[in-house]
């Protein structure tokens, strides 16, 4: 690798040495590693906490002389495995689906939010009904306006339409939060008892384990993603792992 020059937080790499064709795969290599760049006069310019990773990618994109090809295989060029493989495919949009525990994390803020609060208020008194359409309109509501609830706003993730990756429609939303919700209502009714509730609600999210989309995804046709093609947001990716 050339002298890096570094730049206030950003640091240049050169690349002046590759050809075109090397150019072009690593800048693929690169976009597969969700780390933020940007190509400029023969360099790339990057945060300096990711230099060694966008070093060590010039450096391994700079030993193949003969390519011609775009890197978007995480199987490509046997001889050599790629720098980092990536473990969520980017949507069309550039985002990734959100990880399993980001997803816990979102989920267990929006319960002690409006979940733990409004099983007290049954407790204390309060109508079912009453205590259902305000966990509705925490969930449904921000969900349908901007794709996200509290919980998920402060992990930087975002629940989207499978097939546009916008923000779902309402009644997506709605479908979403009552699949969710099914046994927690049917225990607020009577109908199933605390071990029956507990076990529905580890079958409708159990999914996410092994296709990061609980049955409440499936059901409204949505996904859950980051917040940006450059991350999750608030907690922003600064190394390889994701």
């Amino acid at each position: 690798m050339d002298e890096v020059r570094p730049a206030g937080n950003e640091c240049r790499v050169p690349i002046h040495h590759l050809t075109p064709a090397q150019v072009s795969l690593l800048r693929s290599l690169l976009n597969s590693t969700g780390a933020p760049y940007r190509l400029e006069r023969g360099a790339v310019v990057t945060d300096v906490a990711l230099l060694e990773e966008v070093g060590a990618a010039v450096d391994w994109v700079a030993l193949d002389s003969k390519s011609s090809e775009v890197f978007d295989d995480p199987e490509f060029r046997s001889d050599r495995p790629p720098l980092v493989r990536p473990q969520r495919a980017a949507l069309h949009d550039g985002r990734r689906e959100a990880t399993r525990w980001r997803r816990l994390t979102a989920g267990l803020i929006d319960e002690l939010t409006v979940g733990v609060p409004t099983v007290l208020a049954h407790w204390a008194g309060a109508p079912a009904w009453t205590v259902a359409v305000l966990h509705a309109v925490y969930y449904v509501a921000p969900t349908a306006l901007w794709g996200w609830t509290i919980g998920k706003l402060w992990c930087g993730i975002r629940v989207v339409d499978r097939r546009t990756v916008r923000t779902p429609a309402a009644w997506q939303a709605t479908i979403r939060w009552l699949t969710a919700a099914l046994p927690w209502l049917l225990g607020l009714g009577g109908v199933l008892g605390e071990d029956g509730v507990g076990c529905a609600v580890v079958l409708v999210h159990a999914p996410v384990m092994l296709n990061l989309r609980g049955l409440n995804d499936y059901a409204a046709g949505t996904l859950v993603v980051e917040k940006t093609a450059a991350g999750p947001g608030l907690w922003v990716r600064r190394s390889r792992s994701v």
